[in-house]
Formats: C-alpha cells, sequence, structure tokens
C-alpha cells in the first residue's frame, strides 16, 4: 500500500505507533501478572502445606483450582475455551469477530490452573490473550487496520514480555499466527514487541527461563551429534502431540461423566505430583535443574514421560491452559536424554548445555510450528550464534521429520480436527467458508425421465444447452442427461441408456474449497447441486463459476493483505 498523501502517512504512523504502544503496555502487565501472580498463589500455598505429603498438597490445591475452572466454564455457558488455534483461526478469518468475553475467561481459567499445580503451559493462554486485547483495542479505537494486525500486535506484546525475546515476539505472530508477512503491519507489531520487552524489563527486571554459562564446546561435534538426534526429538515432539490427541478423544467418551473426568483428573494428578512434583506447574523451576543439575539418565527419562502424561490428563480432563511451556520442559528433559546417554558411553561430556537447549527448540519449535521464532528465541535468551546454530540443526531435522510422520503443528491439527484447513492460507480458508450456492445458478430446466428423447432435444436445442438434470415424477434427482447420449435415441429417457445416474454433483451445503475439489475431474458443463436430505436438484453450476469463486476469494486475500 502506498500513502503519497502526507496527512495520510502521518496519520498511519501515529496509528500504528499508538496501536502498538497500547497493546505493548497491555500485554506486558497481562503476562508479567499471570506469571507473577501464580508464583504468589503457588508460594502461599506451599507455606500453607508444607508439612503435608505432596499428594495431599496437590489433591487439595488442584480440586480448588478446578473447582474455579469449572465455575468459568459456567461464566460462559460451557463454550470451548479460546487457546492458540483460536488465534490462528481468527487471524485468518475474513469475518475477525471474537467472542471478547471468551478469550478473557479463558485466560482467568489457565491461571486458576496454572496456580493450582496442574501441569499446563502460561505461553498459550498468553498469545490467545494478547488476541483478545487485540480485538478489543479494534473494537474500541478503529482504525483503518486489518484486525489481523492488532491480533498480530497483542500476540508478538504476549510472547516478547513471557519470554523476555522481542525479535522472538515479532517473529512468532508472523510465523505462527498470521502466517503472511505485511509491511503496513510491521511497525505496529515491532512497536508492540518492543514496548512490551522494555515494560517487562523496566518494571519487573530479567524473567529469562534459559540461562546458561559460556559456551565451552566444540561447534562442530555438536552439530554432529545435533544433527544426529534430530530424529529422536521429532519422534518426543510426535510423542507427545500424539498423546494430547489420544487423552482428548478418551475424555470426550460420550458415556463419561463430567463428575468422574474431575476424579480421575484430580487423583491421577495428584499421585504423579506426590512421586514426581519436577513435572507439575509451569515446569519452569525443572528447566532450569534439567541445565545445571546432573540427573541420572533414569531419571530423566521419568520426567521425560511423565511431563507428556501429566500434561496430556491435566489439559484434557479438567483443566485449561498451552502446550508450549511443557513442550519446553520435555524438549530439555529429552536433549537431558540424549547428553546423559552419550555420557554413559563415555564421550562428549561436555554438551549437556548445548544438547538441552536443541532439544528445547528442536521439539516446542516442532509442536507449535514455529522453528525460525525458537531460533531467534535461543539467540536472544543465550546471546550466542553457537547455541543458536546447534538449536538450528536439530531443530531443523525434528521439523522436518514431524511434518512427514505427523503433517503439521499441533495447532494446525486442532483445527483440522475442527473441520478448518488452513493450508492454502487465507484464500482457501475463505472459500471454505463461503457456500457454494452463492456462485449457482438457482434458474435451470430439468427434465422428466418418463420424457422422450425426442422432447429432450427440443428443450436442449431451445435453451442452448448440450446437457440436462433428470428427475422422477416426485421431483427427486435422477442424474444428468447429453446431447451426446441422446443422438440416435428413441422412446423415453428410462428406457433408454441416456441418463447417467452417477455423475458428478455438488451437495448444496458444500464451500467453493470442496466444490473445487469435486470439479477437479469433471468434464462437461454443468455440475447440479443436489439437496441430499430431499434428493432434490436445487441448482447447477458450471466450472467457469466455481472458478470465478476462486478468483473472488483470491482477490479479497491480496486486498485485505494490501491494507
Amino acid at each position: 500500500m502506498r500513502l503519497e498523501n502526507p496527512v495520510a502517512v502521518i496519520k498511519y504512523l501515529f496509528a500504528s505507533i499508538l496501536v502498538g504502544l497500547i497493546l505493548g503496555i497491555g500485554g506486558a502487565f497481562a503476562a508479567q501478572g499471570f506469571r507473577s501472580g501464580i508464583v504468589l498463589i503457588s508460594d502461599y500455598a506451599e507455606k500453607i502445606f508444607a508439612q503435608d505429603p505432596n499428594f495431599f498438597f496437590y489433591l487439595i490445591t488442584l480440586s480448588a483450582a478446578l473447582v474455579l475452572v469449572h465455575y468459568s466454564r459456567t461464566l460462559v455457558k460451557n463454550k470451548p475455551f479460546q487457546s492458540v488455534a483460536d488465534s490462528i483461526y481468527l487471524a485468518h478469518k475474513s469475518n475477525n469477530e471474537t467472542d471478547l468475553k471468551v478469550g478473557f475467561i479463558s485466560t482467568i481459567a489457565a491461571f486458576f490452573s496454572a496456580s493450582g499445580g496442574a501441569s499446563i503451559g502460561q505461553y498459550g493462554p498468553l498469545v490467545h490473550f494478547g488476541t483478545t486485547l487485540g480485538a478489543w483495542l479494534k473494537k474500541t479505537i478503529p482504525f483503518n487496520f486489518t484486525p489481523d494486525l492488532y491480533i498480530g500486535a497483542g500476540v508478538a506484546a504476549s510472547i516478547s514480555s513471557g519470554f523476555g525475546a522481542p525479535l522472538a515476539g515479532l517473529i512468532f505472530a508472523h510465523e505462527a499466527i498470521l502466517r503472511h508477512y505485511s509491511h503496513k503491519s510491521i511497525l505496529a507489531i515491532a512497536t508492540a514487541s518492543g514496548i512490551s520487552y522494555a515494560v517487562s524489563t523496566g518494571i519487573w527486571g530479567d524473567t529469562n527461563i534459559i540461562k546458561v554459562s559460556s559456551e565451552n564446546f566444540n561447534l562442530l561435534l555438536i552439530l554432529v551429534v545435533s544433527f544426529l538426534a534430530g530424529p529422536i526429538f521429532g519422534l518426543i515432539a510426535i510423542l507427545y502431540m500424539k498423546s494430547l490427541l489420544f487423552f482428548a478423544k478418551l475424555a470426550d467418551t460420550p458415556k463419561l461423566k463430567v463428575l468422574y473426568k474431575y476424579i480421575f483428573c484430580i487423583l491421577s494428578l495428584s499421585i504423579i505430583g506426590h512421586f514426581m512434583p519436577e513435572v507439575m506447574g509451569l515446569g519452569s523451576e525443572t528447566v532450569s535443574g534439567i541445565l545445571y543439575s546432573s540427573y541420572t539418565l533414569i531419571f530423566l527419562v521419568i520426567i521425560l514421560f511423565g511431563k507428556i502424561l501429566a500434561t496430556s490428563i491435566s489439559l484434557n480432563f479438567g483443566f485449561f491452559g498451552g502446550v508450549f511451556s511443557p513442550a519446553i520442559l520435555v524438549g530439555a528433559a529429552a536433549g537431558a536424554v540424549v547428553s546423559a546417554f552419550l555420557v554413559t558411553l563415555g564421550i562428549f561430556e561436555d554438551f549437556q548445555q548445548a544438547l538441552v537447549i536443541s532439544g528445547i527448540a528442536a521439539v516446542a519449535g516442532a509442536v507449535i510450528g514455529a522453528p525460525i521464532c525458537m531460533v531467534i528465541i535461543v539467540l536472544e535468551l543465550t546471546n550466542s550464534y553457537a547455541y543458536a546454530l546447534a538449536s538450528l540443526v536439530g531443530l531443523a531435522i525434528s521439523v522436518g521429520y514431524v511434518q512427514v510422520r505427523f503433517g503439521s503443528s499441533y495447532f494446525d491439527v486442532q483445527l483440522l480436527n475442527r473441520g478448518i484447513d488452513i493450508s492454502d492460507g487465507r484464500t482457501g480458508l475463505f472459500m471454505t467458508e463461503t457456500d457454494i450456492l452463492r456462485f449457482a445458478e438457482t434458474n435451470f430446466h430439468t427434465i422428466k425421465e418418463n420424457e422422450t428423447v425426442a422432447n429432450a432435444i427440443l428443450l436442449m436445442s431451445k435453451i442452448n444447452q448440450s446437457e440436462l438434470i433428470v428427475v422422477n415424477q416426485s421431483g427427486e434427482f435422477v442424474g444428468k442427461t447429453t446431447s451426446l447420449a441422446l443422438f440416435n435415441k428413441q422412446g423415453p429417457l428410462s428406457s433408454v441408456d441416456v441418463i447417467d445416474k452417477d455423475c458428478v454433483f455438488i451437495k448444496h451445503d458444500a464451500s467453493v474449497q470442496s466444490a473445487m475439489k469435486i470439479a477437479s475431474d469433471f468434464v462437461g458443463e454443468v455440475i447440479p447441486i443436489v439437496e441430499t436430505d430431499q434428493n432434490k436438484a436445487v441448482a447447477i453450476i458450471t466450472e467457469g463459476a466455481i472458478f470465478q469463486a476462486y478468483l473472488s476469494k483470491q482477490n479479497q486475500t491480496v486486498e485485505m493483505e494490501k491494507r
């Protein structure tokens, strides 16, 4: 977009900076308030129940938290809480309206969950809170910007403050959420990310969760090891995501009552917390412990699988939160397992921190579908190109492995399970959201199957078409006939072989996207559109009309991303 009018340029600059400033400040206070509140409540609970065994500690805190989460669900009339997947979907929709109440309460529910000690992530809820904050600002100050600019700025602010990584916030918003770069959006998003980082560090200080010692490893060797470990990290990422999906399916069992789900959740997590408290909560302290402690190989394996199990139960049987933070701990444990195994073999004893960080980047980057962002996070948090390069190698192999064996990020799979495919970008999503009937012709001719071939040919010549939709006496769809099929035939249509009863047709509620797939192998003049419940032909459409529908959605995408 070109702004040649100086006044328009000034307005654009002012509006972009203002949006970035508001969302940057709001994102910083939200992220740090979220984290500080969890720490405060957790510390207070630990002081009260310090003398009690871990089982009763978690039994009490998790029960209290689950009651609050359940109450939060009632406030939104049991609508699903919103997560990163919803942020991605919202950023790609033609209608970017969001339910602000559900968005804010989703974050509160995640706060309750984390405060109670459930194994959930903080970054996912913060990402969607940034989305909700952006949507609120769009309604409050409706500048002539597309909604995804507000969404991107809100998300960037949340990630920037949460990780203490402003460049990563900028990259994450574009790579994981928006999935495109807009020159007009970059100022607002960059401002939000920078301001959020400045406010966070200025008030709360350094909140870096990854603190490493200086580089004390052979870079060439660690690159080789990270390369070889890449498939292992990818396998762990797939195991983590499949575990989440398996428990989600298990929790959706129709006969399983909510009360039984809650009881199972509380008891199982209390048992896990009793024997392995390291896998509960946000896991930041455990990540630091893995970086600097010499845990045994067996203990690291227990942490790895314990975290996957605890997170899968927490997120699917009552609590709400993100998958990002748990993926960081899972990745750290995976890297430490590889390092401990090498040490057991008597080789590469100085590589633990580098492999832990490589594991974090490789697993988390594959899960969230943001490999570039993860490399930038490593670079910003370690201030080391060597650590970033070592992470990049393992991450690239891991992401490639996941793409082949799993297919997409966890968020994309969540959307696919809801029937939402964003693999084709905005154009594909717009086509999925648009009914094909909008582009169809409802004024069309049909012919009864008991009509004669002669009458059919006469009708074709009269309306200048070479194909007709055939119906029975009740008006139900039978098939289609063509002038070529009628050539040299006599008698009623039903008595001769002129009706194609297996012809290609489109369901009345089909989208433009599905219509294009159906028409990809079609040869002919028109495609009937059929109301399948009553088996009635309600419209016809040509390949040309379907192509025009595609072009209209493509132009919609172009115009949206120009702004």
